[in-house]
């Protein structure tokens, strides 16, 4: 069994391509065998509340309590987060694939996002219902490709109990909630 399962990947391995290029659909496609959460970064408040479904998206640190998200350059908010003091993340459940949808530029008309701000935050709205949600300060910003990595430090969080939404293969999914 073994030899058979290094024969199947010895016969999938991209070859490598003159010159250092990839096939960047391939890549991709590699990239999304990895299953992800799903959140939407948020900036503002009000009328200057702007927000974006990402799924690049992980914990820093505990000490301090940092949070990391990576946003392309092409995207608007990576302008809106290059000046931004603060920001916020909400971590979507698996009955929140609307919102998902809505905020990555698929507009679902019938959707009533509900923002909720801070309290003692000016400038931080979290998505109601949302299974965990994260208020962070950005205290670093790093440039990583065609992408920035913004790191917050958490100043205020809340955690709900059920299933999260999930990312693989292009396709959205949801897992069963171990207890």
């Amino acid at each position: 069994m073994h030899a058979n399962v290094l024969r199947r990947a010895e016969n999938s391995a991209e070859s490598p391509v003159p010159g250092g290029e990839l096939d960047e659909r391939r890549l991709r496609n590699a990239l999304g065998r990895f299953a992800t959460g799903v959140v939407v970064i948020s900036t503002g408040t009000g009328e200057a509340l702007h927000a974006m479904t990402a799924n690049a998206f992980m914990s820093g640190s505990l000490r301090p309590p940092l949070i990391v998200v990576s946003v392309g350059h092409h995207a608007r908010m990576h302008t809106r987060m290059m000046q931004a003091e603060l920001f916020g993340v909400s971590v979507l459940s698996e009955e929140q694939e609307s919102h998902s949808r809505h905020f990555a530029g698929e507009p679902q008309e019938w959707l009533a996002p509900c923002f909720t701000e801070v309290d003692g935050l000016g400038g931080v709205a979290l998505l109601h219902r949302a299974l965990a949600r994260f208020a962070a300060r950005v205290v670093d910003r790093h440039p990583c490709g065609d992408h920035t990595l913004f790191v917050g430090e958490v100043l205020s969080f809340s955690l709900e109990e059920d299933a999260p939404l999930v990312f693989y293969g292009g396709r959205y999914a949801s897992v069963a909630q171990g207890r």
